[in-house]
């Protein structure tokens, strides 16, 4: 496994008066050419919202068990799909996280990216690869990434199965509509870089408790008869996401991170999402090969991408850790 350093924080010296992003061009590329409805949230009839399926609710039709096969993909994924699968050749997975690690509760949680109404939203518009993506390929973008693993095959029996339950989790939702709810709120920007000292910190005295001195998490020592293989997942080291993952950016992260964290009692300031992020980010983990050939059009690749080539004079490490605001574009 790869180094990732932890590079000197420094204000960015502007070496040109362009800017990082610009917020109108990504804002027309994300265009549709209807109107976009946006539905309330909810969840089908036979699942709770811990993500627990009543299968004598969804029967045993061909399709029920799909759905059924489906969630246990994302929630027990390393049994399936990971290094603890018995069948070798469905290890896909890299790492022993699981979908539910970043989707809580098998994505049915509000603003903790759920898959409710996802089905009905793509294809879509994909900036890291500059063109329009179908939802296969975004699952397989997390399975080479936040799982540091890779591609499940199109047309296998698993990829069927958790695309049948992400189209169960939209059932009822017009195609391309918005749901209250999807993804994760939108970040707020702080005025500074973020602090890895600090964020080491904030780390020992919010988040040590569940994921580790180190990062390493907490396994679960009832796998063997069932559930996910973490209780609270590995957050950096050689069983975490790598660094082509959407946490390893510092925005994305914070705001996963202020959004969920600690779980069950979200009360971080935005000042320490960014902080505890910048100190998870900047310990070792799988480093994702080419990652410089992501977000091709430099005039919308995202701000806290910390590999270029950039097109705004900023450099890696002000990529990195900030501070974000100077580099949009007015």
């Amino acid at each position: 496994m790869k180094k990732v350093a932890l590079a000197t924080l420094a204000f960015p010296f502007l070496l040109t008066p362009a800017f990082a992003f610009d917020v109108a061009k990504n804002k027309a590329k994300n265009t549709l050419p209807y109107e976009v409805k946006t539905q309330e949230f909810r969840l089908p009839a036979g699942i709770d919202e811990n993500g627990i399926i009543d299968e004598a609710k969804l029967g045993d039709s061909p399709y029920a068990k799909t759905v059924i096969y489906g969630s246990k993909l994302v929630n027990e994924t390393t049994r399936h799909l990971g290094p603890q699968a018995k069948d070798e050749k469905k290890r896909f997975a890299g790492n022993n996280l699981s979908c539910s690690s970043c989707h809580a509760n098998g994505g049915v949680v509000p603003n903790q990216s759920p898959f409710v109404g996802i089905y009905a939203r793509f294809p879509q518009y994909n900036s890291r690869a500059d063109q329009l993506i179908t939802l296969q390929d975004r699952i397989n973008g997390c399975f080479q990434r936040s799982m540091s693993g890779k591609p499940i095959p199109a047309n296998s029996k698993e990829m069927r199965a958790i695309m049948t339950y992400m189209q169960w989790l939209s059932t009822g939702y017009e195609v391309g509509a918005k749901v209250k709810g999807q993804g994760i709120p939108k970040a707020e920007f702080i005025n500074r870089a973020g602090d890895p000292k600090n964020g080491k910190k904030i780390y020992a005295d919010k988040c040590a408790s569940c994921h580790g001195e180190n990062g390493e998490g907490v396994l679960n020592p009832e796998f063997a008869s069932g559930g996910d293989y973490y209780l609270f997942p590995a957050i950096w080291g050689k069983d975490s996401y790598n660094t082509g993952a959407g946490m390893y950016r510092l925005i994305k992260a914070a705001q996963f991170v202020k959004t969920t964290m600690p779980k069950g009692d979200a009360t971080l300031s935005w000042e320490d999402a960014y902080d505890v992020s910048a100190f998870m980010n900047s310990q070792e983990r799988p480093v994702k090969p080419n990652r410089e050939k992501d977000f091709p059009d430099l005039d919308i690749k995202p701000m806290d991408m910390d590999v270029g080539p950039y097109n705004d004079g900023f450099d890696e490490n002000a990529h990195r850790y900030g501070p974000f605001k100077p580099m949009l574009k007015k």
